[in-house]
């Protein structure tokens, strides 16, 4: 077991020991009877779990996505702020003002209610932030991987023994220029454009097989239906930025 599944495992267990420990500490020091101090207990041991949990799932997520890095710190901060008002209301309102139960227990209710409700819309925004960054890196990644692709068809080339495959090495460069340069992020409309180029282009590398493994005499009748086939790839492509743009835009 690593050590950092070591100490988030301490980690929850904490959050689950600690809290009880301090609700019958305040339980028992208010002589068992005494329901403020049961309330104290109770609320402080929520804001120590509530630590212990956070510093758990940070453990957890260390590796967590840049863009949900902020809302981490404000979940933080939110934590920070709840345990500071617990901490406040049982010295003040709890021991110094000494607030009858129901009240007492109000107050605490309404605190503990408002850091859930403004805990979940942090984290609500900060998982669609998280998902939509992940998103764009999946595209990222799908797009180089692509590039790459069509750069081992042009190294396939490169090795070929046969005449005049300049031109169609020109044709690939172009190519790949194109699918470098295009927009990565793409649209939900386009998903079944993507696949075609991909399956247009799974099409060219057997081409560029076939050229590499036929007779001379069929190299230039080969090497032309490569050359359609990248053509037909560039206007697929051309096509789908086209298209993107307009998603885009007319999504904004």
């Amino acid at each position: 077991m690593s050590t950092r599944t070591t100490s988030r495992n301490q980690l929850w267990l904490a959050a689950v020991v600690l809290p009880i420990v301090t609700i019958l500490l305040f339980g028992f020091t208010g002589g068992m009877v005494q329901l403020n101090s049961w309330i104290s207990g109770i609320a402080l041991g929520c804001a120590e779990a509530a630590i212990f949990i956070f510093i758990g799932f940070l453990i957890h997520r260390r590796k967590a996505a840049s863009a949900a890095v902020p809302f981490f710190i404000a979940s933080g901060a939110i934590i920070g702020i709840y345990a500071v008002s617990v901490l406040l209301e049982v010295i003040l309102l709890g021991y110094l003002f000494k607030l009858p139960v129901s009240s007492y227990m109000m107050i605490h209710l309404i605190t503990l209610l408002v850091f859930f409700v403004v805990l979940g819309l942090v984290a609500l925004v900060g998982k669609y932030a998280g998902t939509h960054e992940q998103r764009e890196t999946d595209h990222l990644t799908g797009k180089r991987e692509i590039v790459d692709w069509i750069g081992s068809i042009r190294r396939k080339l490169s090795q070929m023994p046969v005449e005049n495959i300049q031109a169609l090495d020109r044709q690939v460069a172009e190519l790949e220029e194109t699918l470098r340069y295009s927009d990565p992020i793409t649209h939900s409309s386009l998903v079944e454009v993507e696949h075609l180029i991909q399956q247009k282009i799974a099409m060219l590398e057997d081409q560029v097989a076939l050229i590499g493994g036929s007779q001379k005499e069929q190299h230039h009748e080969l090497t032309e239906q490569a050359v359609h086939i990248i053509r037909d790839i560039l206007r697929t492509v051309q096509d789908r930025n086209t298209a993107l743009l307009k998603a885009k835009a007319g999504s904004t």
